[in-house]
């Protein structure tokens, strides 16, 4: 200390002021500078930030400051202010327009270690090879956008790249070879793309990898087995959903130690024998999907012995024919999720032979043969079930015991032999559930009790019981449901009586049962309701002329699907032109009708059902209706089929009806028609099937020729509102300029 103090006084006071001078300015600098990015990789975000936006967009509407290392999505190092790693997902919202980004603005970063892009509409980038002077690049997220080139699989000059994501993108063709130069690749993410072709062998090259996702592609030819012999770090490995073309042996995966995750689902052409020739496992499985792998086809389509030394939270066995009764230790094996749909599994229900609950929050058995009693005891088992699908067995019983499944969202106990009614208890404690599908049963009496608690309920589905009693009053307060289907059971009442509204209604299915009273105008808030279907009861009065408030009818289906658990659909029966069609499946996503038919509805047909542009389907057929076929319904361009049979319809056919190219469905059999039948376009393919029973048409297809004074329909006017708005307007004119004068 006092050689210290020594030097300072030796030091030239003059000189003491340069040196606090400098340390002041040091310390300005740093306090200036301290966490303040560099320049040009300042101007290049802002550049990024103008092309994302491109043409319109308010991405990083955020970004203020001069500071870049602030910025959201953005990550610096702390010592250099050098910027190291970019989250930029999912902020290009420019419709219908792909994104090439100049690849040069992002090579401003030399230090950039990771780059996140997904979900940006990316169809590729321009001076794309510029992305590999990006010499520390450790990850890089293309996931989910429009990349095409295979080019983009190439990065094999970047030494410390481990991790590549460019799943749901388009890649097509073959893995180029250069991807097999990536070899400190740890991570490689291929899924859901259009890839196809054999895998090179020069894929066994990677020996690093510990997770190979190839999913959703279409390789075909035969199955890699090559990869499982120098892979030896894999742990995760995905393959499932491609058109692999072989027979295999389970064993060869037996030496890969590190496995936890495999899936080899859906390949339609693939064989896959666990039990022959005999081997043991070294790995310890968490997930593994064998789903629709024709397995064990050739030794007698049992369930793999294997699985009793694996503790597993996936399983998926579903589709593969497999024999033989259900193994109760399974139920211990699986932790989380057992799938083993699609068999033909037969004994009894499934349940625990130790008196202990299971931790399953998955079970779905549903398409086999098991039989028996519904178990009572369902709860002391399943506690922690979330979804259960016991659908198309021979099950039999109450359901009364489902009420203590109170973690439930889904449940489909459809197609089996189950008898009896509910009660408060079946669904007072069911807050989580929302689909709920109970048909092809035996069930009776009331549906849902007044004090059900379903808040949460989207799907109700109900068709073919012998449930009685009004329209259920327990489903007042579930304002979230998107589709009531109740049809062919007893149900009656007047429907108009205290009908609620359900505001994201989507499907309203009631057809064959016994209800009476008007249409509900109810029906006109429901904005999203797209399929209506109210045959084959015992509605009397007029049709609504409110249809049109509706938007999915006017404007069609949004096409976007808005359920988000799997396995989630709904059937529709249609008649028209007296054929039953049935439609299955999502159809929620695109389809729109209504169906009237069948009922004692009279008054004319609805000029404001021509503002239906929406619709695919119209049966107001086995009416009462009466009046002129509204010329409007030549607006309905959208329009696949229409039965108007079986009413007392008088008149012409509107001659514009023939501009309805998607027609392909036409009935107005047995009314009371006249004139000339139409002749163009699609009317050109309907035979007389679709007018007999009108004495007074003629035309071809019937074999009634026109006299000389048949004339083809040019409307009926009932559609044409602007002449009389405009008459009424003259009137109204009139009148008050004679008022004006007399004053």
């Amino acid at each position: 200390m006092q050689q210290i103090d020594s030097l300072a006084e030796k030091i030239n006071p003059k000189m003491r002021i340069v040196i606090l001078y400098l340390a002041l300015l040091d310390f300005l600098l740093f306090i200036n500078c301290e966490g303040w990015c560099m320049e040009e990789e300042r101007e290049a975000l802002l550049q990024i930030k103008i092309s994302i936006n491109s043409p319109v967009g308010t991405a990083f509407s955020s970004w203020y400051g001069q500071d870049c290392c602030q910025w959201e999505g953005v990550e610096c190092n702390v010592s250099t202010s050098r910027v190291i790693k970019i989250f930029f997902q999912h902020r290009r919202m420019v419709p219908y327009e792909s994104w090439y980004p100049n690849a040069t603005l992002f090579t401003q970063f030399k230090d950039l270690q990771e780059l996140h892009l997904p979900g940006n509409q990316i169809g590729g980038f321009i001076s794309f090879h510029a992305l590999h002077k990006l010499k520390h690049l450790e990850k890089l997220d293309l996931r989910d956008n429009e990349i095409g080139n295979s080019a983009y699989l190439c990065w094999g000059n970047i030494h410390t790249l481990w991790y590549v994501d460019l799943s749901w993108n388009r890649l097509q063709g073959n893995i180029p070879q250069c991807l097999c130069e990536s070899l400190s690749l740890t991570d490689l993410i291929l899924s859901h793309n259009k890839l196809e072709g054999n895998l090179d062998e020069c894929l066994s090259n990677l020996t690093s990898l510990k997770r190979l996702s190839l999913s959703g592609n279409s390789f075909n030819g035969a199955f890699p087995s090559f990869l499982f012999h120098n892979l030896t770090n894999i742990q995760y490995l995905d393959i499932a959903n491609n058109q692999f073309k072989d027979v295999i042996s389970f064993s060869i995966f037996a030496n890969l130690l590190k496995l936890s995750h495999l899936d080899v689902s859906y390949n339609p052409d693939l064989e896959i024998e666990t039990e022959s020739p005999s081997w043991s496992p070294s790995f310890s499985l968490n997930y593994l999907g064998l789903g629709g792998c024709n397995l064990n086809e050739r030794s007698g389509r049992n369930i793999p012995s294997f699985l009793s030394t694996q503790h597993l939270e996936f399983l998926d066995l579903s589709y593969n024919s497999l024999f033989g009764r259900f193994p109760s230790w399974l139920l211990y094996n699986v932790s989380s999720e057992l799938w083993i749909r699609g068999n033909n599994l037969s004994g009894p229900f499934p349940r625990s032979q130790r008196n202990m609950s299971l931790q399953l929050t998955t079970l779905d058995i549903s398409d086999n043969n098991l039989y028996g009693l519904f178990p009572v005891d369902i709860k002391s088992y399943f506690p922690y079930l979330e979804l259960l699908n016991v659908s198309h067995n021979v099950f039999n019983g109450s359901i009364q015991s489902i009420g203590g499944l109170s973690q439930l969202r889904y449940l489909d106990l459809s197609d089996n032999n189950l008898q009896g009614g509910t009660s408060h208890e079946t669904f007072s404690n069911l807050t989580y559930l929302e689909y709920l599908n109970l048909s092809n049963n035996n069930l009776q009496g009331e549906v849902l009790p007044r004090n059900s608690s379903l808040p949460n309920l989207k799907w109700l589905l109900l068709d073919r019981n012998g449930f009685t009693g009004t329209f259920p009053d327990g489903l007042l307060k579930c304002s979230s449901l998107k589709v009531v289907s109740m049809s062919h059971n007893e149900l009656s009442g007047d429907l108009s009586t205290s009908f609620p509204v359900f505001p994201q209604l989507k499907a309203l299915l009631l057809r064959g049962n016994r209800f009476k009273g008007s249409i509900p105008l109810q029906l006109c808030q429901m904005k999203h309701l797209g399929i209506l279907d109210l045959s084959e009861n015992g509605l009397s009065g007029e049709i609504p002329t409110c249809f049109s408030n509706i938007t999915s009818l006017v404007e069609g289906s949004s096409g976007s699907p808005d359920f988000e658990i799997s396995h989630s659909s709904v059937s529709v029966d249609l008649t028209v032109n007296q054929r039953s069609l049935t439609f299955a499946g999502r159809i929620l996503d695109y389809f729109t009708a209504i169906d009237l038919s069948s009922n004692k509805l009279k008054g004319t047909i609805p000029i404001q059902v021509g503002e239906l542009k929406g619709i695919r389907f119209l049966n107001m057929s086995n009416n009462l209706l009466t009046g002129e076929i509204p010329d409007c319904l030549g607006n309905l361009k959208s329009v696949e089929g229409i039965d108007l049979s079986y009413n007392g319809l008088s008149g012409n056919i509107p001659s514009n009806l023939q501009d309805l190219t998607f027609l392909g469905v036409f009935d107005v059999g047995h009314n009371n028609l006249s004139g000339l039948i139409p002749l163009g376009s699609q009317f050109g393919t309907f035979d007389e099937s679709s007018y007999l029973g009108n004495p007074n048409l003629c035309g071809p297809p019937l074999k009634k020729e026109c006299n000389l004074h048949a004339e083809k329909s040019p409307g009926n006017g009932l559609c044409d509102t602007s002449s009389q708005i405009m008459e009424s307007s003259i009137l109204v004119f009139v009148v008050v300029i004679h008022i004006l004068l007399l004053c």
